[in-house]
Order: C-alpha cells, then sequence, then structure tokens
C-alpha cells in the first residue's frame, strides 16, 4: 500500500482541480476559436495590438493548457505568461471575471503543484530543518 501524507494529498488535489479547470477551460475557448474562424472575423487582428492580445489569449492559453496535460509547469508558464501579457497590452481584461479568475486559474493551479512537486523531488535543504 502507498502512504500518501497530507501534503501529497493537497498536491494531487490541486492537480486535479487544475487539469478539470484547465480542461473545461480549453474546450470552451477552441469553441469559440472554431466558431469564429467559420463565422465573420472582422477588422480585429489589424491593429498590432489586437494581434499580440489574440497570441496571448487564445493562441497561448490554447498551447499552454494543452502542454500542461502533460509538462505542467511549463504549459502553467505558458498559460500564466500569456494572460499577464494580455492583461498588460489590455489592462481592462482584468476586471473581467472569466479572463481574470477563468483563464489564469488553471495556469496559476498548474504552476503551484509544479512548485509543490519539485519541493518534494528535492527533499529538505541542507542548513534546514526537515519538516515532519
Amino acid at each position: 500500500m502507498v502512504r500518501v501524507d497530507s501534503r501529497g494529498i493537497v498536491a494531487i488535489s490541486i492537480l486535479w482541480a487544475a487539469r478539470i479547470w484547465g480542461t473545461l477551460i480549453l474546450a470552451f475557448v477552441l469553441f469559440f476559436l472554431i466558431a469564429s474562424l467559420f463565422g465573420e472575423w472582422g477588422d480585429g487582428l489589424r491593429d498590432p495590438r489586437e494581434l499580440l492580445v489574440f497570441l496571448t489569449f487564445p493562441c497561448s492559453t490554447v498551447i499552454g493548457l494543452s502542454i500542461a496535460l502533460w509538462r505542467e509547469g511549463l504549459g502553467g508558464l505558458i498559460t500564466t505568461a500569456g494572460m499577464v501579457v494580455a492583461f498588460i497590452v489590455r489592462p481592462d481584461l482584468i476586471g473581467q471575471l472569466f479572463f481574470s479568475i477563468g483563464v489564469l486559474g488553471p495556469g496559476i493551479l498548474y504552476l503551484i503543484y509544479s512548485m509543490l512537486l519539485a519541493a518534494a523531488r528535492n527533499g529538505p535543504h541542507p542548513g534546514r530543518p526537515a519538516h515532519s
């Protein structure tokens, strides 16, 4: 029988929350991205600022959340960095809950899980007391 401590249970819970939440966001974004390709795209990508926002959301979100299913840290970093750039270019997106919480949340959870995993692999550091 494999013994899992409370930190392992927390890490696994964070991972599955990120996977479920991220997969739902990924499906939602892909649906609208594909629907917009078959609909009228409009003039939105003629402005370089709008092109940058398009590359950060939805492109970096789709790429990051897809990669995060296999490489949690890298995918979480791509998703989170893309959204941060989108917020810098268009600060008005921060006030929209879908963007600020809905899309950024899974990326942050993947990063947290990745850090917990790295800390568990490295074990206690020299000079620091071991936690029991």
